[in-house]
Formats: C-alpha cells, sequence, structure tokens
C-alpha cells in the first residue's frame, strides 16, 4: 500500500515538472517598438498589448520577449499595457502593467541603470510592475 501511494505520488511530481519544464509563451501583441542612437548608445523599446495580462503574465512577456533582441542596441524598455492608449512612438507607454529594463551587459547595466540590474548571466532583464496584485 505504502509502495502504490509513493509510486502515484512520484508519478504526479513527474507530470506536473514535465508541464512546468515547457512552458506556452504568453500571446501578445507588439504594437509599438523601435530602436534610436542615443549618446549613451544604442536603446530600444516595445510596447506589448496584453488587455487583461496580470503581473506574472506581463513578467512572462517581458522576459519572452527579451529572449527576441538582436543586433545593436545595449538596453531595451519593454511594456506590456492593457490597452493601446498609453503608447507613443518612439516614447515608452505612459500606463502599464508591469516594465521591464533589458541590458546587454555589465557594462550597460553600469551605463543605462546605474547597475542596479545585476546577473550572474547576461543579457538581463530588471522588472518594475506597480500593480503586483495579478
Amino acid at each position: 500500500m505504502r509502495t502504490t501511494t509513493v509510486a502515484v505520488a512520484l508519478l504526479a511530481a513527474a507530470a506536473l515538472t514535465a508541464c512546468s519544464s515547457n512552458p506556452t509563451p504568453p500571446a501578445y501583441t507588439v504594437v509599438n517598438q523601435g530602436e534610436r542612437e542615443l549618446d549613451l548608445g544604442t536603446a530600444g523599446w516595445a510596447d506589448i498589448l496584453m488587455p487583461d495580462a496580470t503581473v506574472n503574465q506581463a513578467q512572462d512577456a517581458i522576459r519572452t520577449y527579451g529572449q527576441t533582441i538582436r543586433g545593436d542596441a545595449t538596453m531595451y524598455t519593454i511594456a506590456v499595457v492593457h490597452d493601446t492608449t498609453a503608447t507613443t512612438h518612439g516614447k515608452p507607454a505612459t500606463t502599464y502593467v508591469c516594465m521591464g529594463r533589458w541590458v546587454k551587459d555589465e557594462q550597460a547595466s553600469r551605463t543605462w541603470a546605474d547597475s542596479s540590474i545585476t546577473s550572474d548571466t547576461w543579457p538581463a532583464i530588471g522588472m518594475n510592475c506597480p500593480d503586483r496584485k495579478g
């Protein structure tokens, strides 16, 4: 009896682990994005539309988008918004669910974020989510 219970528990744990190891990327629409050369280097921005996003979903979307960044940019501001009234071409969203600052490496963290974004691996993302309820 005890062996059966342990085996069932182990099978259940394995099933949960298998599900969590391949999470479905969040569905979103990029509504505003670009890059520009500034005095400190190339910076980019992206506004991601997710009308009913929770904080956790917004953070997942920011991380997913961050994995797609290529090129010369050393910093990106990535905002998840509920609607497009918050977006303006070339400027970050004015209201957002979460905003992430993606930096390419430690030097970019020093340049763009006063070294406030730290990581053992690069690139890295610092998150700001004003409404942590979701």
